[in-house]
């Protein structure tokens, strides 16, 4: 036993001398080492935010303020190559060698790209290439330029910054509801909205009304929501750059759900060396931009307001009452505040990164008990196994909490509560009892009641998060797997209490099913939605030649879409009782469920010529279950390519190569088809069970659906070219595309005695072309100074060309005569008008009133006005009211024009938006008249107009079309860098607005608006939106 344990003794004797020999051992072959330096660009000047990596390891660091850069690793004796890396800047390598010191500096000067075309964009699910070998424009924006839009919303903050884009804030509610359209209308029957992709996430954006939730607000192309879409949850904060794909040809390979575009969002991730913590605050002052001028006239028209409302219409009465005006603006608006927190951290070890960060936004709306909460934690984790397999995985988590008020299409909505009734109302006064009095013999709803007492709040909860691998098994060859899921709940109740005051039953507000009755109303709505995707991609490459390469890509999706809606609702609420379940009156709610699922395969082979042309070609099969069997699976094409010349011998043996430094072709061609333009179930008759005499029964849908309809198929051409001038001090992109929807799917009339009035069936075409110019100057670069200027002009003409019919004719809550017609934009505005003479002036009676056109209709667009011989104005009988087109929610035209001036450690950023030749259905703008509380009621109450002006202008349509065109100070930012102060690497205090001031001629508090929110057919529609505030803001960024 004793010499058992003396031989233990020496083994660990033995192995501990081995541990102390490999300690040093170790430490001699590798040492603590600081490595460090400046980097500047071709002047001197010090670049920040430049990424300085160690080749082969994933350490690393980012230059300070004032660019310097310092990496603390262990390395062991050897020279190593240090890779520098920045935006607008071409990658550049150093080399350094290591030996027995402890520090080494090594100093880098960087050049800017030629025009960018080195920068690598990402062009698929995992696949990516240089903006040099696209034969298509894709816009790109990085953090820093989203940084400045001084707004939590990832949409909001994108405005301007690319082209093709029509990116619109429908409401400027604290979470108000954002529409985005590329390069036009691409369908009328589903979404137009692109495809949303965070990290390789795909990412629901729609709009799901669990509050004010009758079925007229479900968000439909008909009936329209401004309501809240999802992309409200996503923090700006994380985000490194997006990236936006317009149209078909280069969207295809992302599949057909990506006909209107892609959206591809990349989140920032962890980079090698110590941690390093960033921490930004703001503080935001939200306040209504434009206050409307409201009618003063001490007098109205017929007895007093609680006798008799609207008798400004009634042009027989001429007798007046004094009358005590009042502004209600004052009492809905409020000044908001707000303040949006971020912390992160990033870092990691050779093969191990990580970033991970926390953030709470709070948001105050311009509207009085409004706001928005929004807590969000992300982590994003990429690691290294070995030199052939590597994984990473996302993960975000969002809560948000909204207190709301009705919105628009409502006429209890705050905006419109004050719109419909005449403002010689005391609309705070009470009782003995303290209750509000009415407002009027009609039962108008008190706007106290809606602001005090309507209580609307919705709560999110989502999860999106994404995991991959990647193999590089041999040489050349990469497979590479990702899988995402995007899972969220809505949760939303609305309380209206009884009314204290009698309410009229005929009086709707939000549709129906939701008349404020003295009773009061409770409703609770629950919207579930989880979405998957699967992607694989093989990619092989080779050099086939010296100057031949290629690029071999296959893979294949999976994507599976599960929805659950329900809602409850019901009157008949006793004292102190606010939920459903109280109310003695049950309503109809609702109970939806929807299933889908979409596959799709793809080869894509590229090919590259001595760096300077390229050719890409690509095959796309795709299917979805929302179509039948025998048009499920449809075949999409792709083929683009692009030219240097100022790559070739040629072009640089020219004299203008010295001046001209780039000049590149380019021209692609894509399909797509739109998989999602009907609802899951949208090929079958489906009904809804109802209760009917005391059992149950069955609704039949008004559309007799087509098990036979196929995907709308959409053919994109595009050609375009990149300059760059001067040193690249000027760059310059034109693009040009064509595009054309066939098989659009559109519900045509059929006879009823087929019982239905309309058929669902592949029988129509539209067409958008247009073009977009991108222009980038930097006037002035020294080491002291810079001047960069981007200016964005986007110009699309869309129209249809066969519906199958003369025209189509919308009903909308607001009144809007939407319509579609052959040859005509989408959605323009179709109705009565003001009667002319041959010189275009108005016809007017004797007294001054306006009248309508009248006469015979021979179609849509052809008519016969009639004239009176006696008096030349239209007869008063046997003749109709005629109908034209009146107004057009398409602009000619859109722009942007950026300025950044930055000098020493101070920067100053403007943004100036331009719309320009559009037209709103302003329906507010004619009620106010009609209520007697606008600026043209006041008129004719003192007698400047002629008695009967508004009665005898109000039923004529083409009153409420207003000219939408505008110029927006979008931006401002002001900042100072401070550099390295004690304890933080580098801190930056910065002061700045949004929607500061609009330079238009609107009659309304903003013509950037639409009551129908994401709806793809209702634009430009001002019916109760909340107007977008104007905001200040001051933030703090540090760095640790």
């Amino acid at each position: 036993m004793r010499i058992y344990q003396l031989f233990r003794l020496a083994r660990c004797r033995y192995l501990l001398l081995l541990l102390v020999v490999q300690c040093f051992t170790a430490s001699a072959a590798f040492a603590q080492v600081k490595l460090s330096g400046k980097v500047t660009d071709e002047t001197g000047a010090t670049l920040p935010g430049i990424t300085v990596a160690i080749r082969g390891t994933k350490l690393g660091a980012t230059t300070s303020i004032d660019g310097v850069y310092t990496i603390n690793a262990d390395l062991k004796p050897g020279s190593y190559t240090l890779v520098f890396t920045g935006i607008g800047f071409t990658q550049t390598e150093g080399v350094v060698t290591v030996g027995t010191a402890a520090s080494y500096t090594l100093n880098q000067q960087l050049v800017p790209f030629v025009s960018k075309l080195d920068e690598v964009v990402i062009t698929g699910a995992s696949l990516g290439t240089t903006r040099k070998q696209l034969g298509t424009y894709i816009s790109t924006v990085k953090s820093d330029e989203l940084s400045k839009g001084a707004t939590g919303n990832v949409l909001t903050a994108l405005q301007g910054k690319t082209a093709g884009a029509q990116i619109t804030q429908n409401s400027g509610d604290p979470a108000g509801g954002m529409s985005v359209k590329l390069r036009g209308i691409s369908t009328i029957s589903g979404s137009t909205e692109p495809l949303y992709i965070i990290d390789g996430v795909i990412i629901d954006n729609s709009t799901t009304r669990v509050t004010n939730a009758d079925a007229s607000y479900a968000g439909g192309n008909f009936a329209g929501s401004v309501g809240q879409n999802r992309m409200v949850d996503i923090n700006p904060a994380d985000i490194e750059s997006i990236e936006v794909l317009n149209g078909a040809a280069a969207a295809a390979i992302y599949g057909s759900r990506a006909n209107a575009g892609v959206v591809q969002i990349f989140t920032k991730k962890g980079k090698g060396g110590a941690p390093v913590v960033s921490f930004s605050t703001s503080f935001n002052v939200n306040e209504l931009r434009k206050k409307l001028d409201v009618n003063q006239a001490p007098v109205k028209f017929g007895g007093t307001p609680d006798v008799s409302t609207q008798t400004i219409l009634t042009d027989t009465i001429v007798r007046t009452t004094p009358v005590k005006r009042y502004d209600y603006q004052d009492y809905i608006f409020r000044t908001g505040i707000g303040t949006d927190n971020n912390v992160s951290v990033t870092g990691g070890q050779n093969k191990t990164r990580y970033y991970a960060s926390a953030s709470y936004l709070y948001n105050q709306g311009i509207v009085r008990n409004t706001d928005f909460n929004r807590y969000s934690f992300r982590l994003n984790l990429d690691q290294e196994l070995n030199k052939w397999v590597s994984f990473n995985a996302t993960m975000n988590y969002i809560y948000s909490k909204t207190n709301e008020k009705p919105d628009g299409n409502s006429f209890f909505s705050p905006t419109n509560s004050v719109t419909i009734i005449g403002n010689y109302y005391d609309i705070h006064q009470r009782n003995s009892l303290g209750n509000l009095l009415a407002v009027g013999e009609r039962g108008r709803v008190n706007p106290v009641s809606v602001i005090e007492d309507f209580q609307q709040q919705q709560q999110t909860s989502r999860l999106i998060a994404g995991a991959g691998i990647k193999l590089r098994p041999i040489k050349n060859l990469t497979i590479d797997y990702h899988m995402g899921i995007d899972n969220y709940s809505q949760d939303g109740t609305t309380f209206i209490p009884p009314f204290a005051y009698n309410v009229s039953l005929g009086f709707f507000g939000g549709g129906a099913t939701l008349d404020p009755t003295q009773n009061g109303y409770a409703s609770t709505g629950v919207n579930n939605s989880f979405l998957i995707n699967h992607d694989v991609n093989v990619t092989y490459d080779a050099q086939i030649t010296p100057d031949l390469s290629s690029v071999t890509q296959v893979g294949y999706s999976l994507q599976y879409q599960r929805g659950h809606y329900s809602l409850q609702q019901g009157r008949g609420l006793p004292p102190f009782v606010q939920t459903v379940s109280g109310a003695a009156t049950p309503i109809t709610g609702a109970d939806e469920r929807t299933r889908l699922s979409i596959s799709g395969q793809y080869i894509q082979q590229n090919f590259k010529y001595r760096d300077q042309l390229f050719i890409t070609g690509a095959l796309r099969m795709d299917g979805s279950s929302v179509f039948g069997e025998d048009e499920r699976n449809q075949i999409y094409t792709k083929l683009s390519g692009s030219y240097v010349l100022s790559g070739t011998d040629y072009w640089k043996s020219l004299n203008v190569s010295g001046w001209w430094n780039l000049f590149k072709l380019r021209a692609a061609y894509g399909q797509s088809g739109n998989l999602t333009g009907i609802p899951a179930y949208g090929r079958f008759n489906t009904y809804r069970a109802v209760a009917f005499i005391g059992a149950a029964s069955f609704t039949s849908p008004t559309t007799y659906t087509n098990p036979g309809i196929k995907p709308e198929r959409q053919q994109e051409l595009e050609f375009g070219t990149d300059l760059a001038f001067w040193d690249n001090r000027i760059n310059l992109s034109v693009n040009y595309y064509s595009k054309k929807v066939e098989d659009l799917l559109i519900a045509r009339a059929i006879a009823p005695t087929q019982g239905y009035s309309t058929r669902l069936d592949n029988i129509g075409s539209l067409q958008n072309k247009g073009f977009e110019v991108v222009l980038n100057v930097a006037p002035v670069k020294n080491k002291s100074f810079n001047w960069d200027m981007t200016a964005i002009f986007n110009r699309n003409r869309n129209k249809a060309l066969d519906i199958g019919q003369s025209i189509l004719l919308y009903s909308t809550v607001s009144g809007a005569p939407v319509a579609i017609a052959n040859g005509e934009p989408i959605g323009f505005f179709y109705g009565t008008f003001f009667a002319r003479d041959a010189n275009g002036n108005k016809l007017t009676k004797p007294n001054g009133i306006p009248v309508t056109e009248a006469g015979v209709q021979h179609s849509p667009f052809s008519y016969t006005p009639a004239r009176d011989p006696n008096t030349g104005l239209p007869p008063t009988a046997g003749v109709t009211a005629l109908q034209k087109k009146i107004g057009d929610p398409n602009p000619d035209w859109t722009g942007t024009l950026t300025n950044d001036f930055s000098y020493k450690r101070l920067s100053l950023h403007t943004q100036l938006d331009i719309v320009q030749g559009v037209d709103v259905f302003n329906a507010d703008f004619r009620t106010r008249q009609g209520v007697d509380n606008g600026k043209i009621a006041e008129q004719e109450d003192l007698g400047q107009l002629p008695r009967g002006f508004i009665a005898g202008s109000y039923n004529i349509q083409e009153w409420r079309i207003d000219d939408g065109s505008f110029v927006k100070l979008r931006e401002v930012a002001f900042s100072y860098n401070f550099g390295k102060i004690k304890g933080l690497s580098d801190l930056t205090l910065s002061v700045g607005g949004r929607n500061l001031y609009s330079w238009d001629n609107y009659k309304g508090y903003d013509p950037e608006v639409n009551a129908a929110g994401q709806s793809t057919v209702l634009r430009g529609i001002d019916f109760g939106s909340v107007p977008a505030p104007r905001t200040y803001n001051v933030a703090l960024r540090a760095r640790f």
